[in-house]
């Protein structure tokens, strides 16, 4: 899975052949390079289990820094607030995609804790993750947390306690949430009933109609200055983005940008899946085995949170895919070493062919 991000840095470049305004793809371009940077260092730094655990808890406090500056997010949910000082998570949508990516990664700083204290502050993390999300009043993000805690209870060895804790969650999220959070809730079943809803609906169908004239999409960073010649008639007049990822990439890269999305996420998913039966089939003692078992399912979920409220936000260009890819190829090579001291010869095959980014290919 390591090129994968790689072949997706190229092909937005390329794409500077057919855009129609070269500077949007070029500053793409850019913008997605450095996250390629970001990925090969989590891939070259994250060797250990503790250091991907610090990791998450790097992530989890740059977000709560950003709730400290706006705490209205989680004080008011009446009213859905602008993040200030959170660049291109400063929409409150973006801010709780990102939010649901995270809740696996407290649940895994929680069940790892080792005080009283540290078990505290991760229960308390998130609490306070799935109250800003519901302070946000997204629905994708909303549809994104309810995907996570499905695959986690679906994967716990402990079916019984799950529900309890998904119950204690929902009653929490009852009475935090106001009537509003609820209303919007509601247009997800007929999406025509609402402004936003229904004009997302119409800037897919734009994309679709992008990637059917134009095989290898409009270019990286082109959908809004197309979006005037390929929307509908009924459809606002002004500049839009397409409000999906996998829209966004059909629109401006094409099917072939389309499937390179589903690669690195469904392709990391099933790696994982493989990786997680050859552990379970392992003479390895308990303890570690089902502690990488645990990460590899945490990760999976945080994978499903974003397909799932990424359908609704036009996040393809964030940095999330890459450093979740990263973090993806870790958990696996964690779980490769567990292999290389337990496993049956059988048992060893998926062992990473990148070797966490090589120093030889890292050196050219």
């Amino acid at each position: 899975m390591w090129k994968w991000p790689i072949i997706m840095v190229a092909f937005v470049l390329a794409s500077m052949g057919w855009a129609s305004v070269t500077t949007y793809t070029y500053n793409t371009f850019m913008l997605i390079l450095g996250y390629l940077i970001l990925f090969v260092l989590i891939a070259r730094i994250v060797t250990t289990p503790r250091r991907l655990r610090g990791l998450f808890i790097t992530l989890i406090v740059s977000h709560f820094f950003l709730l400290v500056y706006n705490p209205l997010v989680v004080t008011d949910p009446y009213t859905r607030h602008y993040v200030t000082g959170a660049t291109f998570l400063g929409d409150g949508n973006d801010f709780a995609l990102s939010l649901v990516i995270l809740l696996p990664f407290a649940f895994e700083l929680l069940r790892s804790a080792q005080s009283t204290v540290g078990r505290a502050l991760s229960f308390a993390a998130l609490g306070v993750l799935i109250l800003a999300i519901v302070g946000t009043q997204s629905r994708g993000a909303t549809l994104g947390m309810g995907m996570v805690f499905a695959y986690l209870w679906w994967r716990s060895p402990r079916k019984g306690p799950g529900i309890v804790a998904i119950c204690v969650a929902l009653l929490g999220v009852l009475l935090y949430a106001p009537d509003v959070y609820f209303q919007r809730m509601k247009t997800l079943k007929n999406p025509e009933q609402e402004s936003s809803a229904e004009a997302r609906l119409k800037a897919w169908r734009a994309g679709t109609r992008m990637a059917q004239d134009n095989i290898l999409g409009v270019g990286a960073g082109n959908f809004p200055n197309n979006f005037p010649k390929y929307r509908a008639s009924d459809a606002p007049v002004r500049w839009m983005t397409a409000h999906s990822m996998y829209f966004l990439a059909l629109g401006e890269l094409g099917i072939l940008g389309l499937l390179l999305i589903i690669k690195l996420l469904a392709g990391n998913i099933i790696a994982n899946v493989r990786q997680r039966n050859l552990l379970s089939k392992m003479p390895t003692g308990p303890p570690a085995t089902v502690a990488h078992i645990r990460l590899l399912n945490l990760v999976n979920a945080s994978a499903l949170g974003l397909a799932v409220s990424g359908a609704f936000l036009s996040v393809t260009y964030y940095p999330h895919l890459f450093m979740l890819t990263a973090i993806f190829i870790c958990t696996r090579s964690f779980a490769a070493d567990l292999g290389d001291k337990g496993a049956p010869a059988q048992s060893q095959a998926p062992r990473r062919r990148f070797a966490r980014i090589s120093g030889k290919a890292a050196g050219a």
